[in-house]
């Protein structure tokens, strides 16, 4: 699998957070997990193979988007260790979830940021005892304390393996004077100019910021009418939707379009192989942001080898060698240095603290409180604009 593919299946997260449908049930599995006593992996590199390892001929199951499971850069390591590796993707997060609370077993599975905090409540999460991480103090602050991770009690039921923030990405020359607010693509002078996801995810959070609704992404009915009517006015002005992040950034290249709503970095990248120069900027509202990690699911087998793994994953070499692979950024302070260049390309200075709305989650949380719409009223708005 080539570097493109698996940066273009990193993109299916937000992707297919826009393709969930239905919020996923909050009904907790039954108590699956399986408890093992805390044990320090010995392995704690790609390179270190010479000490036990839990994972000794194990098969370890993984549910979640390909090319983040550590396919390509564990694949030396496994040889090595005896362990087989076998992926699965169910085709939406709602599915994921239901997978894993009818009991499916599963070692691993993705966590994406737009989702962390359904699949946490809906229960289809072991707890993360972090002690067991020897690369987790290492991992950039505004990731390791970011409450996105962790339920409200402050358990940690994810470890991000890569991150990225949330521009959108345009072509200077054809566009010389980018948008400044979510706002400014209502106005006539982008009429047909740039391509958006099919989600009401970045739109209705964006324009409610813009707003200046305090409890965002809390919002009650009326206030969500009142958004409602300006997100009609952006999806009016959009040349088109957009199928994936490949999608828009070969409409810029073409000269389709001048902007794409919900970039990635990664486009620069891709772009410069066919001799386009492309540009990113954020809108004032929010600079947005995303974050991939790895979970152990209740349901997991191979829990002692699940931590060996994931401790792997945050390793600075092999972390270096996901964020180069996925063209994003990476978690590891000690990884940062050794990303290739076509990864080179993120401010770290926006994740050595916790920045504000920065990885805060775009929707409304499972159970929303009385008097507040739900996530399933921003897709009947969504709908019904779209009509």
């Amino acid at each position: 699998m080539n570097r493109r593919t698996l940066a273009i299946l990193t993109g299916l997260t937000l992707i297919l957070a826009a393709c969930g449908g239905d919020a996923a049930t909050t009904t907790t599995a039954g108590d699956t997990a399986t408890t093992a006593a805390a044990a320090d992996p010995t392995t704690t590199t790609a390179g270190d193979t010479t000490g036990a390892t839990a994972c000794d001929g194990v098969t370890l199951t993984f549910i979640g988007l390909a090319g983040e499971e550590g396919e390509a850069e564990l694949a030396d390591w496994r040889a090595e260790n005896n362990v087989a590796l076998e992926g699965s993707w169910p085709g939406d997060w709602t599915q994921l979830i239901s997978a894993i609370l009818v009991g499916q077993e599963f070692d691993l599975a993705t966590i994406p940021y737009h989702q962390g905090q359904r699949m946490i409540a809906s229960g289809i999460l072991q707890p993360l005892d972090t002690s067991r991480l020897s690369h987790w103090d290492d991992m950039v602050p505004g990731l390791r304390e970011h409450p996105s991770l962790r339920d409200p009690d402050g358990n940690v039921y994810g470890a991000p393996i890569a991150w990225g923030d949330g521009p959108y990405v345009y072509h200077p020359e054809r566009a010389p004077n980018p948008p400044a607010s979510i706002m400014d693509l209502a106005e006539p002078e982008w009429a047909n100019r740039f391509v958006m996801f099919d989600s009401p995810d970045q739109l209705v959070y964006l324009v409610a910021l813009n707003k200046g609704f305090s409890e965002v992404p809390l919002l009650t009915p009326e206030q969500l009418e009142e958004v409602g009517e300006d997100v009609a006015r952006i999806v009016a002005n959009a040349a088109a939707f957009n199928t994936g992040y490949q999608d828009a950034t070969d409409r810029l290249v073409a000269g389709d379009i001048d902007l794409a709503l919900g970039g990635w970095q990664a486009m620069l990248t891709w772009a410069a192989e066919d001799g386009v120069t492309l540009d990113f900027g954020y809108f004032d509202e929010s600079p947005g942001g995303w974050w991939d990690g790895l979970a152990i699911p209740s349901t997991a087998a191979n829990v002692d080898c699940a931590y060996e793994y994931i401790d792997l994953m945050l390793s600075p070499e092999v972390n270096a060698e996901v964020g180069t692979n996925l063209i994003s950024a990476v978690v590891n302070t000690n990884s940062i240095d050794k990303v290739g260049p076509e990864a080179d390309i993120y401010e770290y200075d926006i994740v050595m603290g916790v920045g504000e709305r920065m990885f805060e989650s775009t929707t409304p949380p499972e159970e929303v409180p009385d008097g507040y719409a739900s996530y399933q009223d921003w897709i009947d708005l969504w709908a019904a604009i779209k009509s």
